[in-house]
């Protein structure tokens, strides 16, 4: 009896261990999907599809902005180093680079450097924060390229949600 006792708490041990390493590889952040409507204080005006990973722990990003411009955007979880990667390439020279190194349930913060279609870059610290499952607050805080000033613009996502 003393050796199923130890057999048996030796098997738990392995596959608690098991759980806990592989709870450790999932980002705290949940990715999103569907539709979403973006909107930047600095102009930037979009309409993206995310779409889970289906080998990954992360999600792709189909965008259309106001101006008709596309990007395709991937994003990642980092399970080494806990942070998500984000980037996304679109016409026109266009791209945005984003290092989330500070990742919560409801928040990500990080690095962003974008670049619009007009050649024009921003750089600075960006977050986004969960409101709820339909709504994410945005905030870009970079130096203005008019007046060298250092500006906190805010945005939204929203889900495009189907009516009933």
């Amino acid at each position: 009896m003393n050796n199923m006792k130890k057999l048996i708490l030796s098997a738990m041990a392995i596959l608690t261990s098991v759980n806990a390493y592989a709870d450790d590889q999932k980002s705290p952040w949940k990715f999103l999907q569907g539709r979403w409507q973006v909107e930047e204080d600095y102009g930037f005006k979009s309409e993206v599809v995310f779409k889970k990973l289906k080998d990954g722990e992360g999600a792709t990003g189909k965008w259309v902005d106001q101006d008709g411009n596309k990007f395709s955007e991937l994003i990642g979880w980092m399970s080494d180093k806990k942070q998500i990667v984000a980037l996304g390439i679109g016409n026109n020279g266009a791209y945005w680079e984003c290092n989330f190194t500070e990742v919560k349930v409801n928040q990500i913060k990080g690095f962003m450097v974008f670049r619009d279609n007009e050649g024009q870059t921003l750089q600075g610290d960006y977050m986004i924060k969960r409101i709820s499952d339909i709504l994410l607050e945005s905030q870009f805080k970079t130096k203005d390229p008019k007046d060298g000033q250092l500006k906190a613009w805010k945005g939204t996502f929203k889900k495009v949600v189907k009516k009933k």
